[in-house]
């Protein structure tokens, strides 16, 4: 069984890395959210990089909180549209639903509404997953806990950044780094025909630094912002957590 999964979007799918209660951890890819669900749904935590929780005005509290830890690297953080704005047939019409909060739909943000929109559907149709259970994390926050407290300053899609990456992962459990290996050479091979194409990688470390957050326990992780929002819809905290490294 799973002990911890983490999950993030890779163009195409799911790349999730778990990591069992015995044995490696292992990095595997679902098409859908209620694919992976069905296969891990005994986890003890499933952390995912997609917001949970809609706000029906206004900016989501953690969103703002995240970008205040992530100094120097908040570009990583988009700002999730209001709950009218992410049912929205297109953009334009996206930015017209959320004027009245204040702040524009972001390209960036827009480019995620699919997924965002998925989460939010299995969540409304499973209310039944605790939400201590499956919860929404941010890699980069996470990084930055495997990281000694600091931030990764390099863009995860280089080669600086893919290197301090799996330099934070390996000073925590050099097995993490062997799961990365391993995932890339099932997902991204043959060439001609890859589960997710070369440039998607860093998806594989994003995940994995997921599955450290999930596998280091509740008392590891740290509750963005202390007091959340809740969604009325979900019936939810509007929260982000990572792996502070304490």
């Amino acid at each position: 069984m799973a002990r911890a999964v983490g999950v993030d979007w890779a163009g195409n799918g799911w790349v999730t890395a778990v990591i069992p209660e015995t044995g490696s951890p292992a990095v595997a890819f679902y098409p859908t959210v209620l694919n992976l669900w069905r296969a891990h749904r005994e986890a003890d935590r499933i952390l995912i990089d997609i917001p949970i929780g809609l706000t029906e005005t206004g900016k989501r509290a953690c969103d703002l909180a995240a970008k205040r830890e992530l100094a120097g690297r908040q570009g990583s953080v988009f700002l999730t549209p209001t709950r009218e704005a992410v049912y929205a047939p297109n953009i334009e019409t996206a930015k017209e639903r959320q004027r009245p909060a204040e702040f524009s739909v972001q390209n960036q943000a827009w480019a995620i509404v699919p997924r965002i929109r998925e989460l939010d559907g299995f969540l409304q149709a499973f209310p039944e997953i605790p939400a201590e259970t499956f919860r929404e994390a941010h890699p980069e926050l996470s990084f930055a806990g495997l990281n000694g407290g600091t931030p990764i300053s390099a863009s995860k899609g280089t080669d600086a950044g893919r290197e301090a990456r799996l330099a934070a992962l390996e000073s925590h459990d050099p097995t993490l780094v062997e799961a990365y290996e391993r995932g890339v050479e099932t997902l991204t091979k043959p060439s001609y025909a890859p589960t997710i194409g070369a440039s998607k990688t860093d998806d594989i470390l994003d995940a994995l630094a997921l599955a450290a957050a999930a596998a280091a326990g509740p008392e590891a992780l740290t509750q963005l912002p202390e007091t959340p929002q809740h969604d009325p819809v979900l019936d939810r905290p509007i929260e982000i957590v990572y792996y502070s490294g304490e």
